[in-house]
């Protein structure tokens, strides 16, 4: 019942806007917006304003008000501490017997013992672990004094301090029994007397003064621990109006103008901005003092200025974009349909390899883009089935063309290998005829060496395999370099059991004839191939005596065998890619922990270790 009753309102107030029969749409969409959208969202907005704003503000107030009852109740809390600690000062035994003194007592040592007691005994369970107190002093009747400035780190004029007691006696009878005096310096020192008279228990006369003088770090103290965060300043007054403290030490002693204000809570306005102050009065009744604090009204409305600066942006962007939307709602629905309807005339013609436009942004992800997507899809489709005839013909027509040279290869594949091993096979046959045992003795190796590089397609080989051709290599080497000695320490009995990729001894023994010998114009003369077994892997070392690499290079190409990573470009040397090549080959065909090590390398030669795994762990692949 209510949405009908809603939806018959709404009914009637668009009745009243003047549409004629010539109206656009896009002028009964304004209309709309702006009475329906517009108008309630500016009303709603200042109600929203006035309000927050007050409740923010008296939130603020409470807050402020209780921050500075909590400072009060500490500050309270310390001078009452402050005023529990004087009154033993009223029976002790040695202020007694000080304040009957006469002026000029006959033993003047005891009377010096005396007064080094009390400052002591009696001053030092007040002084003790307190910073706070500048000094403190006993005068008697007699106006005889016993003081304790010994905190004090700088010079102390104690003639300006005893002349000040003085004077202080001489206002003895107008004190209280413990009062608070107004602020005075000492020495560029602030600091707020205190004193405490002493009295005679039988005649309650006034026998003596203690007199305090305390500094104003702890309050300070107590008031920023508090309050300093919120509270642009904060003072106190005494009952005479006087500022016992301030940040500002100028203004110490002067009249408060703030204090006059009745209520707890005033507003004022300085330097052109409005200013909370908040009043506290202490809640002890014999120290009438107050506590002062301000703070501007923009610091604690400040976020609220921030909400209202930013809602009204929001609202100005949100009914511009409307109107943006509405003025351009016609223009922009008619020109998407008519480019579609030209996209349209161009695919007719044949041309399907189109631009691909999009509608105006305000008709993306929704059915206009939708009927664009299904345009752009079905031309796409149909110009990929179009190029995949024509695909299948051309693969048809190379299909047929790699067909023909795979019979030929194949041909040439059965014909040179066997060509080439009856070349050598003759070479062989003449040099054993003409007693050439060098000359055959190559050709056999070297035809050894083809037979397993060309004839042999298996990827991974045993050790046993391996060492066969490396060992037809070094032999046709060793014909070359007649002063070479090769030593080979392995156990035939362990190499049926490890296996190898194919072609990983030889790029290492080529590094070593190459770059250790050859490169340095060294005559080869020693190459080592050993052999041990341990729990998890095999480890074939290669070692020759040729010159080794620096210690840069070696760091670099452990670090790329540790983590199976290339070198870093500028340390990327192409003269020991093999090395790499046949590490990577191990770590893809086998993983971790298989692969290359420099374990030595130095001017007196190069080691390198090949670890390799047994047939056990991983089977043998066939290429």
């Amino acid at each position: 019942m209510p949405i009908i009753c809603s939806m018959s309102y709404i009914r009637g107030i668009y009745m009243y806007i003047p549409f004629t029969k010539r109206t656009s749409i896009k002028s009964k969409l304004f209309f709309v917006i702006l009475f329906f959208v517009c108008a309630p969202l500016i009303l709603f907005g200042y109600f929203w304003y006035e309000k927050t704003t007050s409740s923010l503000e008296q939130n603020a107030i409470q807050y402020s008000q209780h921050l500075l009852n909590q400072t009060n109740q500490y500050l309270n809390f310390y001078l009452e501490d402050l005023k529990k600690a004087t009154a033993p000062f009223q029976t002790n035994l040695q202020v007694k017997q000080y304040v009957d003194l006469q002026p000029q007592p006959k033993d003047k040592f005891t009377t010096f013992q005396l007064s080094k007691q009390i400052q002591e005994e009696a001053f030092a369970s007040i002084l003790n672990g307190r910073s706070d107190i500048f000094g403190i002093s006993l005068i008697n009747k007699n106006v005889m004094q016993v003081n304790n400035y010994s905190q004090v780190n700088t010079f102390l004029d104690m003639d300006e301090i005893r002349n000040r007691n003085i004077e202080l006696w001489k206002k003895v009878d107008s004190f209280d029994t413990y009062e608070v005096l107004d602020v005075e310096k000492i020495q560029h020192t602030s600091v707020i007397p205190i004193v405490r008279k002493l009295y005679d228990k039988t005649t309650y006369e006034t026998t003596g003064l203690l007199i305090i003088h305390l500094q104003l770090n702890q309050l300070a103290k107590i008031i920023n621990e508090v309050t300093l965060s919120h509270f642009n300043n904060v003072w106190i007054v005494n009952e005479h109006h006087k500022i016992m403290y301030h940040s500002n030490e100028e203004l110490l002693g002067t009249t408060s103008i703030s204090h006059s204000f009745q209520s707890n809570i005033s507003v004022q306005r300085e330097n052109k901005e409005n200013t909370l102050l908040v009043h506290e009065e202490f809640p002890n009744t014999e120290l009438k003092w107050g506590l002062i604090a301000s703070v501007p009204m923009d610091r604690i409305m400040g976020n609220l200025i921030k909400l209202r600066n930013s809602t009204i942006w929001v609202g100005l962007i949100l009914i511009g974009a409307a109107l943006f939307f509405v003025g351009g709602f016609s223009f922009s629905l008619t020109y998407s349909l008519e480019n579609l309807q030209k996209l349209m005339k161009s695919a007719e013609s044949g041309n399907l390899n189109l631009e691909r436009k999009k509608p105006f942004p305000l008709y993306q992800n929704d059915e206009v883009s939708d009927l664009y997507e299904s345009f752009y899809t079905m031309t796409t489709e149909l110009d990929r089935l179009i190029e995949q005839v024509h695909l299948a013909k051309l693969k048809e027509k190379e299909l047929e063309l790699r067909t023909r040279e795979s019979e030929l290869q194949a041909m040439q594949s059965q014909i040179n290998p066997h060509f080439l091993y009856n070349t050598l096979e003759i070479i062989n046959s003449y040099a054993i005829i003409e007693n050439q045992p060098t000359i055959s003795n190559m050709t056999t190796s070297l035809a050894d060496m083809f037979r397993y590089n060309v004839s042999n397609t298996k990827k991974v080989v045993t050790l046993q395999e391996e060492m066969a051709q490396i060992k037809s290599y070094l032999q046709i080497q060793q014909e070359r370099f007649e002063k070479l000695r090769v030593i080979y320490d392995l156990n035939d009995s362990d190499l049926q059991d490890v296996i190898t990729a194919r072609l990983t001894l030889q790029p290492i023994l080529e590094n070593a004839f190459i770059h250790g010998y050859e490169e340095h114009q060294l005559a080869p003369e020693f190459i080592g191939i050993y052999g041990k077994k341990t729990t998890y892997y095999y480890q074939v070392f290669v070692v020759d005596l040729g010159k080794g690499m620096s210690p840069d290079t070696i760091e670099t190409y452990n670090y790329a065998f540790t983590h199976n990573v290339d070198p870093p470009e500028p340390q990327k040397s192409t003269k020991r890619i093999g090395l790499m090549n046949v590490h990577k080959r191990l770590c893809t065909q086998f993983g971790f922990p298989y692969g290359l090590s420099i374990q030595k390398s130095d001017e007196t030669g190069t080691v390198i270790e090949v670890r390799l795994p047994f047939a056990v762990e991983k089977q043998m692949k066939e290429a």
